[in-house]
């Protein structure tokens, strides 16, 4: 017993301040893990999850707040594509106004940090779903300005020329094509292929098969005709034996030709 005695009196020997330095021990462990403790905010997209017959049928909150905590070494390492936000409707088979929760589903370095605290702002999102249409329309291309004088737009091709575009029924019902983006004709005086953007009819409509086609132009030298008149009429290799009795009358010329060489000839 004796030398258990002797450990109870060591530790009971001046026990204030070893309380006081245990309590500073405490404090400073807890200090320096606080001061490794940062925190970053992303503002990602919200994809929404619903039944393959139902669409959104109005616009909502598409992106949302997310704010991760945790060591400094570790979240410095997310990025905002580790992160994506999911609200779940696929429960709902029919149309009308629906809340359910977000989620964070964490990917890449958020994955790999699994001591990360991750919190969300809005907690939740209010959708309205409505029955989804889906039909096919053409492209027509926006096409601005014109080529260099002497050069013309001869003919033009898009492909495909027609794409499938999906929505509300809303949305969907009125819309009959599909733009491009703007296709400028200013100094082409070649033939061109070129991978252009379409233009979303509305916020809700979605094209599946890509927002990318094709705009083949094939350009041409003009070919114009034209007109002179009055010319004047002159006679070459006259037999010396004959003589002109009057003035010569005017003429009139009508020529078919490149543009390019026909302004270059003086009236």
């Amino acid at each position: 017993m004796a030398p258990r005695s002797k450990l109870v009196e060591s530790i009971l020997d001046n026990w204030p301040a070893k309380i006081i330095a245990l309590g500073l021990a405490v404090v400073v462990v807890l200090f320096n893990n606080l001061a490794r403790v940062s925190e970053r905010t992303f503002s990602v997209p919200l994809t929404l999850r619903v039944d393959e017959s139902l669409v959104p049928g109005e616009e909502f909150q598409n992106r949302v707040r997310v704010r991760i905590r945790g060591d400094e070494s570790q979240i410095f390492n997310v990025s905002e594509d580790d992160l994506t936000a999911v609200a779940d409707f696929t429960r709902h088979t029919a149309e009308g106004v629906f809340r359910a929760p977000i989620e964070i589903v964490r990917r890449g370095s958020a994955l790999e940090s699994g001591a990360l605290e991750i919190s969300v702002e809005p907690l939740h999102v209010t959708v309205s779903l409505a029955e989804k249409l889906v039909r096919s329309v053409e492209v027509v291309p926006s096409i601005t300005g014109f080529p260099p004088a002497g050069y013309e737009l001869r003919d033009y091709r898009v492909l495909p020329t027609a794409v499938t575009i999906e929505g509300p029924s809303s949305a969907v019902a009125d819309v009959v094509q599909v733009l491009t983006e703007e296709i400028a004709l200013a100094g082409r005086t070649r033939d061109f292929t070129e991978s252009v953007r379409l233009r979303r009819p509305h916020p809700l409509v979605d094209l599946p098969g890509g927002l990318i086609v094709e705009f083949r132009a094939l350009i041409a030298e003009s070919v114009v005709q034209r007109s002179f008149d009055p010319v004047a009429i002159t006679l070459l290799d006259l037999d010396p034996s004959l003589v002109v009795a009057g003035p010569l009358p005017n003429g009139a010329l009508r020529v078919q030709g490149r543009q390019l060489d026909l302004d270059a000839i003086a009236p």
